[in-house]
């Protein structure tokens, strides 16, 4: 039955169910030629990186995930309250929450720019990264790099924010796609071209073509919707406020479940088991998250699609698509089991001899995954419907479980102790958002399960 109603938005012709249905099959598209991508981009990698480098590079692109996260939940309360300008065709506020968004970001950019390359300068980079190839002088060009790039890309990745809240997600994946195929021909072009081992040249690749895909991808955007073209005189600090009331709400998910637990394993890694470790654990991880990245594809466009049929009370429709997002989740734990069975031999294949992968690294990001996965599915109706409190509460208590687990698995388990701490607490945090939805959809929260 579960598959029966799985396939039912495939044929449906409810207006919002073939929005769906166009940004699933197209992401489905992005997604396969992100997965050849990420999986091809990793031994070409290897090669001009060796292990070591390429673990630093590794722990640097979880820094400069940390980054991301500073918007202080600015680019998701945007996304909601346009999301619902929008399907009110309420153009003119639209372009006020867009214009408020971005003035605010630019300030924040600014700032972090500042604090980054006055710590860079002092730091002693080389024990951050606990590399013994790399001097402090060598890694400061690098971060620097990696940092400002990221620091402009914070503020220009909200043109794809603009395309999501207009329910054309794919678009969204197209650009970041993009980016990641031109990325793969220039690390190729580079293996051929400079001798092997030059960091700031792999972080140049990997942090300014996203920069110029979104700068790219604004020309038609507003082009099409002139309407919602970003104005000076249409910066309203009144909006402003109203953004960060709702957007500190999601700044605290992000820096407690997101940034910490996801963000930081990387760095618990590295310091744990050293380097190398980050090199078995991300090889791991980039196997088993295209379980991730399979179950993004269906989940991610349901969060403006939540939306909007919660502007025009269609529970019913809610309802549905919420079960049948839960009955691909246990599909995908199947395909996950078989992952598992056959991992070592994808590895030997995928990488030869250059890393080796436990079976119980596999087993413990396999673990990650699923329940990420999990809480990826409820947050999504959650998030939709703008009732985050919960969210909250729970991302504070189980970080705070987390680094109190990690920091005693940790040191004597190593990747698996630090990833099954991971799996623990996305876990926790999935079952209690499962009950706030079932209260969502049924119309019977009240308190904080309904703010």
């Amino acid at each position: 039955m579960n598959f029966v109603r799985i396939g039912d938005i495939l044929r449906s012709k409810n207006s919002r169910n073939t929005m769906l249905r166009n940004n699933i099959l197209l992401s489905a598209i992005m997604k396969v030629t992100g997965l050849a991508t990420s999986f091809l981009i990793v031994p070409i990698t290897l090669d001009f990186l060796d292990n070591e480098q390429y673990g630093v590079w590794m722990t640097l692109t979880s820094i400069l995930l940390w980054f991301a996260f500073f918007d202080v939940g600015l680019g998701n309360g945007m996304r909601n309250y346009l999301a619902q300008a929008i399907a009110q065709e309420d153009y003119a506020k639209g372009r006020t929450y867009l214009t408020t968004t971005l003035v605010m970001l630019t300030a924040i950019a600014m700032v972090l720019a500042i604090l980054s390359v006055t710590f860079i300068m002092a730091a002693d980079l080389k024990a951050v990264f606990n590399t013994t190839q790399l001097t402090t002088k060598q890694l400061r060009l690098p971060v620097l790099v990696a940092i400002v790039m990221t620091l402009i890309n914070f503020v220009t990745k909200n043109i794809g924010v603009v395309y999501i809240a207009l329910q054309k997600y794919a678009v969204n994946d197209l650009i970041t796609i993009s980016a990641s195929v031109v990325g793969l021909i220039a690390v190729f072009v580079l293996t051929k071209t400079i001798p092997p081992g030059n960091l700031t040249a792999i972080v140049l690749v990997f942090t300014v073509l996203p920069v110029i895909g979104f700068l790219t991808a604004g020309i038609p955007l507003f082009r099409r919707y002139p309407q919602l073209r970003p104005s000076r005189g249409d910066f309203d600090w009144h909006i402003g406020k109203q953004l960060l009331g709702k957007g500190m709400g999601f700044f605290f998910i992000q820096i407690t479940s997101c940034l910490i637990i996801f963000g930081g394993s990387n760095l618990f890694i590295t310091q744990f088991a050293g380097p190398e470790a980050v090199t078995t654990y991300n090889i791991a991880y980039k196997y088993f998250n295209q379980l991730a990245i399979a179950y993004t594809i269906v989940v991610s466009p349901m969060w403006n699609a939540y939306t909007e049929a919660a502007v025009k009370g269609d529970y019913v429709w809610i309802k549905s698509n919420f079960r049948r997002s839960l009955a691909i989740w246990a599909l995908m734990l199947s395909g996950g089991l078989f992952m598992l069975l056959v991992a070592h031999l994808f590895f030997r294949f995928w990488v030869g001899n250059a890393v080796t992968v436990p079976f119980s690294v596999s087993l413990s990001v396999l673990c990650y995954i699923t329940f990420f996965n999990l809480n990826n599915c409820v947050t999504m109706l959650i998030n939709g419907l703008n009732k985050i409190s919960v969210q909250i509460v729970t991302s504070v208590i189980a970080t705070a479980a987390f680094l109190v687990a990690v920091m005693i698995l940790g040191p004597k388990l190593g990747i698996e102790g630090v990833v099954g701490c991971m799996a623990a607490s996305y876990a926790a945090m999935a079952a209690v958002h499962l009950y706030q939805c079932h209260l969502l959809i049924h119309q019977k929260a009240t308190g904080i399960w309904n703010r």
